[in-house]
């Protein structure tokens, strides 16, 4: 977005967070309970007890002052290894108040450092219809990291998609103005497989830089999932509701100009999320939990014209199962769980009679997990101090599928016109058509009607079978950790059946020097009286399937010598597929000249994942179109000529090196004598290598290539304080964090899908000409060049009532932006990008909740959240067709606890 070839961008972040006191920790280091006062939180799970007065795998057996400090807030600023630099850890109460009400829990990530997720830039960010239904995930990009180059884990279960979420064939999602979708990509596509709701969540954790060994396959960064546990003392459950509706919203008109010609009305929709969670012992053994969540969403459009204006109502649900049972016996801990993650959205188009899509990603994922302490084990390397071995089989599988209603499509023709010359030459009088298509009063031009389904029905899916083992322990100065992953996937892309579309009439009026009075159709398809389907194409059916087998082990060790600690690490990855063998880094060194301060440097390499994205797409078919006509006599047959061949897709991808990440870190943790509060600062340095690319080779084949190249760059400072508050009334505890970050970075290309020699789709900007995978270089990956937190919560009357407000801004910053007018640049027509000043953007989130009853174990609460205060739209514009950016609305809700 910036004017200058490398996008320097800075953010700051400054959180503050008030909230009730927890449970004592002074007991242990397990992270902090939510506080009652937290609305969102259906209920807190108790922790394990024998989990939490065992020591955690490779803990070290002395606790700094500063961790002492730290503990509370569950590491925030970090975990218990100083090396841990680059970690952010939030509990149940840190976690919620940074959500948005939504129950996305991916939108806890928007206020941290190292995080960008805006587009500023946009020039059609006006909200439709479909925008509303779609409650997938939030995509982000993490330390420079393309939005696919993250590591999502949910409870020790990879979730992150190995087939490609990007697709070749057009940008975007299906939008509620879609005319016809693109027959050759799957809709819905998404970087994870299981879409995490907010309720269930117990902490996460992001790792944006220094990450420890054991975690590999991304670029990006790493964002770990922990869900409730099941309890193991008393049975409890929680529900909750709330809801959110176009009545609870204020639109705002976000045209260039700010009008709103075409006289639009904003989208009318309803939203409910509700949950229910049950957890309790079965027995001494055994203790079980089980989890349900849905998001369900609705929208109203209304049909063109032509189509007799009647009501569309679309819908989308988002629903989440699991069940977890644990086993601790005198064999160790044993844990049977199961997820499911069950997401649909409707779309019908406008355009077309009875055109529908649904466009849904079904994903099961199954875990059996053994953990084991050994005690003290003598090796012939020493002595290994409390030895722990967790062994897991993890199961998954995923589809993404576009169901649609029919597998053939047509157009029919019931005027033909000019509208320059308002004159109307020949109108049908089929009974059939013109039951559920008529012509349009205000105009003389052709009228062109639509009727079928569209594309076939599509999926793309993976099935991966993983086990991995990871043992942990002290041994010498310090801790060990060491494991590995074996893993096989499965993926698959298809069309599951032929799709034609006849996409073209010959009518009587295209036959008039014939004299005919109709056609003969003489048993032949796609025929009628007064006209017939002179051109169809057809998508012959296609079925992919790619394997892949990968291992990858880990070693770290973490070492401390009075006042030096270091973390050497090493990753083995190696596949199948591209048959690499990838040998990754990592150290890291903490000095600590006193117990309040520690000084952390590192190097670290990260590999991408590995994955499938371009062989599911090879040899995929392409449209191919075929023609027809009549006879001197009107007859109409079946004989079709085949235009010129357009053969198959292909994508080639060999010979490559895996793409790869190196990272520099530097980083300081103090604790502050006045405040007793934590600093960090850090820094981080990031050259991305050998990066995807595609090189077009003709003949609709694209070669994948490692031509890309990339960087990032950030300074982060950071603090957090927890203060138990006896002084102010009815106030009990009081919770800081805050942070700022400057960061740079180039990328290029954004994706492996663009060619940065692509002469068909140019940018000219300052006089150069421009790529549109090469623009991201001066665009950026999401970038908000300047931009801050603020977040505070406020808990009153031992958790009767709690507030919150959370704050962003975006500074003021020169960008550039699309100018719309299009010119000659070396004999190749370019779109013109010019300089643009972007005004800063303040936006405030309201999170409030009162306690209505509290009897025993049992209680209800009422709670509102307020996005977007004070209806701020900031830079990003909206187009005429969808003029509305959505402003200030409101979540209204209730929860339980029993």
């Amino acid at each position: 977005m910036l004017t200058t070839s490398r996008r320097t961008a800075i953010s700051g972040v400054a959180t503050l967070v008030l909230a009730l006191p927890t449970a004592s920790l002074a007991q242990t280091q397990a992270p902090a309970p939510l506080p009652e006062a937290i609305a969102e939180d259906p209920a807190s799970e108790a922790t394990d007890r024998n989990t939490a007065e065992r020591p955690a795998a490779g803990a070290q057996l002395g606790v700094s002052a500063l961790q002492k400090i730290v503990v509370p807030l569950l590491d925030y600023l970090g975990s218990q290894s100083p090396a841990d630099i680059g970690t952010t850890s939030l509990d149940r109460g840190n976690f919620v108040v940074r959500t948005d009400g939504s129950g996305d829990a991916n939108t806890f990530l928007r206020g941290l450092p190292n995080i960008q997720y805006q587009n500023e830039t946009d020039t059609d960010a006006g909200i439709d219809g479909q925008q509303i239904l779609n409650t997938r995930p939030e995509l982000l990009s993490i330390s420079g990291g393309r939005i696919y180059e993250n590591n999502f884990i949910v409870n020790g279960i990879p979730a992150n998609t190995v087939t490609g979420s990007v697709e070749r064939h057009g940008g975007g999602e299906l939008t509620s103005d879609e005319n016809t979708p693109n027959a050759d990509r799957v809709y819905g596509l998404h970087p994870q497989t299981i879409f995490v709701p907010s309720d269930f969540v117990e902490s996460a954790t992001v790792i944006d830089s220094n990450a420890q060994a054991k975690y590999g396959n991304f670029q990006g960064g790493v964002v770990s999932y922990e869900l409730t546990k099941p309890d193991r003392r008393r049975w409890r459950g929680t529900a909750s509701v709330a809801v959110e509706t176009d009545r609870f919203v204020n639109y705002v008109v976000a045209t260039e100009d700010g009008t709103n010609p075409l006289g639009r009305k904003p989208p009318e929709f309803t939203k409910i999320r509700s949950s229910f969670s049950l957890s309790g012992p079965i027995n001494e053994v055994f203790s079980a939990i089980v989890q349900y969540s849905r998001t369900d969403a609705a929208t109203k459009k209304q049909k063109e014209y032509i189509y007799y204006s009647g009501d569309i109502r679309e819908k989308s649900l988002n629903a989440f199962y699991r069940l977890q049972v644990d086993a601790n016996t005198d064999y160790g801990t044993f844990s049977l769980e199961g997820m499911v993650t069950d997401y649909s959205q409707g779309f019908e188009s406008k355009d077309w009679r009875d055109l529908h899509v649904n466009v849904s990603t079904l994903t099961y994922a199954g875990k059996l997990k053994h953990s084991y302490t050994f005690g003290n084990l003598d090796t012939p390397f020493g002595q290994i101090l409390g030895l722990t071995l967790d062994s897991k089989a993890v199961v998954s599988h995923t589809a993404t599928r576009n169901e649609t209603n029919s597998d053939v499509a047509r157009v029919y023709q019931i005027r033909e016109g000019s509208a320059r010359t308002n004159t109307v030459y020949w109108t049908s009088s089929d009974p059939d058509i013109l039951s559920w298509c008529r012509v349009d009063p205000t105009s003389t031009g052709n009228v062109i009607c639509r009727e079928g389904g569209y594309g076939a029905n599509k999926e793309q899916g993976q099935t991966q079978y993983l086990f991995s083992q990871n043992a942990a322990g002290s041994i010498w100065a310090g801790t060990f950790e060491a494991g590995y992953d074996l893993a096989h996937t499965s993926a698959r892309r298809a069309r599951e059946n032929d799709f034609t579309f006849y996409t073209s009439v010959n009518t009587l009026w295209d036959a008039r020097a014939l004299g005919l009075s109709q056609f003969n159709c003489l048993g032949s398809e796609a025929c009628g009286p007064d006209q017939y389907a002179n051109t169809r194409t057809v998508w012959d059916a296609h079925d992919t399937k790619v394997t892949l087998n990968s291992f990858d082990a880990w070693l770290q060790l973490e070492q401390t010598f009075g006042w030096l600690t270091v973390r050497p690490g090493l990753r083995l990855q190696v596949d199948d597929y591209q048959k690499n063998v990838n040998v990754a880094p990592r150290i890291a060194a903490t000095i600590t000249p006193t117990e309040r301060i520690e000084l952390s440097a590192g190097f670290n390499r990260y590999y991408d994942a590995e994955g499938v994205k371009y062989a599911i797409r090879d040899n995929q078919p392409r449209g191919q179109a075929y023609l027809r006509s009549h006879d001197g006599s009107g007859n109409v047959t079946d004989t079709w000529t085949m235009r010129t061949e357009t053969g198959v897709y292909g994508n080639k991808a060999s010979d490559l090196r895996t793409p790869y990440t190196d990272e520099w870190t530097a980083g300081i943790k103090v604790v502050d004598p006045l405040t007793e509060g934590t600093f960090r600062l850090r820094y981080i340095n990031r050259a991305m290598k050998d990066q995807y690319a595609s090189a077009d080779l003709g003949n609709n084949t694209r070669r994948l290539t490692n031509s890309g190249t990339g960087a990032y760059e950030s300074a982060t400072a950071e603090y957090a304080r927890t203060w138990d508050v006896e002084r102010v009334r009815s106030l009990d505890r009081v919770t800081l964090t805050g942070s700022f970050t400057w960061s740079a970075q180039e990328l290029s290309p954004d994706s492996y899908f663009y060619d940065e020699d692509d002469l068909l789709d140019r940018i000219l900007y300052n006089g150069r000409s421009y790529s549109v995978g090469g623009f991201s270089v001066v665009t950026g990956n999401l970038d908000i060049p300047m931009r801050a937190q603020l977040a505070m919560t406020t808990n009153w009357y031992e958790g009767k009532f709690s507030l919150g407000v959370a704050a962003n801004y975006n500074f003021p910053f020169i960008g550039v932006s699309d100018t719309g007018r299009t010119e000659i640049f070396n004999g190749i027509r370019h779109d013109v990008w010019e300089d643009r000043d972007f005004d800063g953007t303040l936006t405030v989130d309201l999170h409030s909740s009162l306690e209505l009853l509290r009897q025993e174990h049992r209680s209800v609460r009422l709670n509102l959240v307020v996005d977007n205060l004070f209806n701020e739209i900031g830079n990003a514009s909206a187009g005429n067709s969808n003029p509305f950016r959505k402003g200030r609305s409101f979540w209204v809700g209730l929860n339980t606890t029993f």
